[in-house]
């Protein structure tokens, strides 16, 4: 247990902008799923909805796990072979997909949203609340993609293996040295150290 309190590193979700944005993934996927469950009404599409938000909370829970626990750095030895987990590439490809899901699932509660103002005060605000976080969320998933598609080596989205997300920043792994990108809202700062 101390191995792993020692490696973790809880202040990820205080780091903008992955940690916030994976943060927020994790956090308004349940806030919805939670939400669902006091509707009154489900709307026709609203079985999309949950399915979107239920494998973004998986998905989300997943790569937190693995990023504050430092897995996504890790070398393992598994059978005499070496295993690396890819986390950035898959928070990417997680994120791309989501992206897409959340946004059609946004307009869908956002049609039961108009739809319920017809209708009693709790279903308005079941439905106010989940088209807000969908909105949130569809927000979170594209903001990651850009960015990670930004720090994808030469625009070539295979190149994510190498690159490791730290929270604030992103960093490009190779045998020789590291090479960390720190990306800010308006400028980028690379450095280069050689170990």
């Amino acid at each position: 247990m101390d191995a792993v309190r020692t490696n973790a590193d809880f202040r990820f979700f205080m780091q903008w902008p992955f940690g916030v944005l994976m943060g927020f993934q994790t956090l308004f996927s349940l806030i919805s799923l939670i939400v669902f469950y006091f509707a009154l009404f489900l709307y026709e599409g609203t079985s999309f909805v949950i399915f979107m938000l239920s494998l973004l909370l998986v998905c989300s829970i997943t790569h937190n796990i693995i990023h504050v626990f430092g897995l996504h750095r890790r070398v393992f030895v598994i059978f005499g072979r070496a295993v690396f987990i890819p986390a950035t590439l898959l928070v990417f490809l997680t994120s791309a997909v989501c992206c897409i899901g959340m946004a059609i699932s946004t307009l869908i509660v956002l049609i039961g949203f108009i739809d319920s103002l017809r209708f009693r005060a709790r279903l308005i605000v079941v439905y106010a609340i989940l088209t807000v976080t969908c909105a949130i969320l569809t927000f979170a998933c594209t903001k990651i993609v850009m960015l990670l598609f930004r720090a994808a080596p030469n625009g070539q989205i295979k190149g994510l293996v190498q690159v490791v997300i730290e929270g604030d920043r992103t960093s490009k792994i190779t045998a020789a040295h590291t090479t960390t990108t720190t990306t800010t809202r308006t400028t980028t700062t690379t450095t280069t150290n050689f170990v």
